[in-house]
């Protein structure tokens, strides 16, 4: 019968790049893929998308909030019905 095989959980986890043998990725600027304005321009969106994504959160809050005031007040009204 074979020994079952430990991993050492303790170990530093290995990048996949360190894995797959490539270096960090170069930073915006030093020649990576995009140009600075196109990080730029990614950082707007990203944040353009975060307001975006909470005012869409609140709304659906105040909706729900809304609708189940109305579900109960329902209830309650028609419960001795």
């Amino acid at each position: 019968m074979s020994e079952p095989i430990h991993a050492d959980v303790h170990a530093p986890a290995a990048s996949a790049a360190a894995v797959l043998g490539h270096d960090d990725p170069p930073s915006p600027g030093e020649g990576g893929p995009f140009s600075e304005q196109q990080v730029e321009q990614f950082e707007e969106d990203d944040a353009d998308a975060g307001r975006s994504l909470g005012k869409m959160l609140a709304i659906f809050f105040l909706y729900t909030v809304i609708v189940m005031s109305g579900v109960g007040w329902w209830t309650f009204h028609h419960q001795g019905h």
